[in-house]
């Protein structure tokens, strides 16, 4: 059976989505997976056994620079899969089209989880999931009932750490990593600020946790809140920008990853490294696990349309993230 998986971004979603890999392995264990993806985040589908091929868009490249030359090119690599299931989990009219383009049977989300409701008229199949569950459990069900795999979602016992990387990408942070210490590594930001844990609240954190720190970033804006960080607590060190795959190679050498509702943070998650995620305005997107806790402020969540306006994350106090970091790295030690 051919199947191609729907995903054009963000980074997080798309982790989350691969938790349903290995699920589609389990029970369909000679499928052909293609995953279609915009081209800004194929990276982190790479070095991934149950994947055989992806496919990455330019789709933002040829939104700036429309031309036939493009479009035709695009096309033509959508048109390459021959599929027999189509399964759009981003549920938006530009990922239906792309499913519709792709071509097989296409199937995507109905009711309140689907984003965009003319996107479901391009659908031949569809499948109403509750959208109260989790994210990452709302993927795996809608994934299931398209391919007709008995339950509904992937739990947390069922998934095995699912990211990889190659030894250039691990070797590129050898001088931030000491086999004597544990290592925290910080996620500073996430793409909306009402997200974002204070700089100055996660430096006294980090002196806090003691021994080393590490903090990522990705664009100056985050480069800008790890130095205030690294201003502020003698103990941590700004990691230089890292590619997704460097990215996902140091998080998976880290004894503990702290972040607010993002991609990094995820990538701890799917790599079964311990870590502490932040949600305020957004609602929990994880399972749980013993290793992977989550603090939810106490604010309420709008599920369609989270509040920009909810800051709440913000006083989600230093000294509560402090004492599970601890635990977690008093519980799983482990060196790089």
């Amino acid at each position: 059976m051919r199947i191609a998986l729907v995903r054009l971004s963000s980074l997080g979603d798309i982790i989350l989505c691969m938790a349903s890999l290995q699920m589609i392995r389990r029970h369909l264990p000679d499928c052909h997976v293609t995953w279609i993806t915009d081209r800004r985040f194929a990276a982190v589908l790479e070095h991934q056994p149950d994947i055989q091929q992806i496919v990455a868009l330019d789709l933002k490249g040829l939104k700036k620079q429309p031309s036939w030359s493009g479009l035709r090119g695009e096309y033509r690599r959508l048109r390459a899969g021959d599929f027999d299931m189509v399964i759009d989990l981003h549920g938006m009219i530009k990922s239906a089209v792309v499913a519709a383009i792709a071509g097989g049977t296409r199937c995507g989300f109905s009711g309140p989880a689907l984003k965009e409701a003319l996107a479901g008229l391009l659908y031949q199949q569809s499948a109403a999931i509750p959208l109260e569950l989790p994210a990452v459990s709302r993927y795996s069900s809608l994934v299931a009932r398209c391919l007709g795999i008995p339950g509904q979602a992937a739990t947390a016992g069922d998934i095995a750490p699912f990211l990889g990387w190659s030894d250039q990408d691990r070797d590129m942070t050898d001088n931030y990593f000491d086999n004597r210490h544990q290592t925290t590594l910080i996620v500073p930001e996430t793409s909306a600020p009402y997200k974002n844990y204070p700089p100055e609240q996660y430096a006294r954190l980090a002196s806090l946790l003691g021994g080393p720190v590490l903090v990522c970033h990705g664009n100056d804006r985050e480069l800008a809140a790890a130095r205030t960080i690294a201003d502020q607590a003698d103990n941590v060190r700004v990691l230089p920008r890292l590619s997704i795959n460097q990215l996902k190679a140091a998080i998976g050498r880290s004894d503990l990853v702290i972040g607010g509702d993002s991609g990094p943070s995820h990538m701890a998650w799917a790599s079964g490294v311990p870590s502490i995620t932040l949600f305020g305005a957004t609602p929990v997107c994880i399972n749980q696990t013993d290793r992977n806790l989550v603090i939810k402020s106490k604010s309420s969540v709008n599920l369609v349309k989270p509040d920009v306006n909810d800051t709440s994350l913000r006083e989600i106090a230093v000294e509560e993230i402090a004492a599970l970091g601890t635990r977690l790295l008093d519980t799983y030690r482990r060196r790089s």
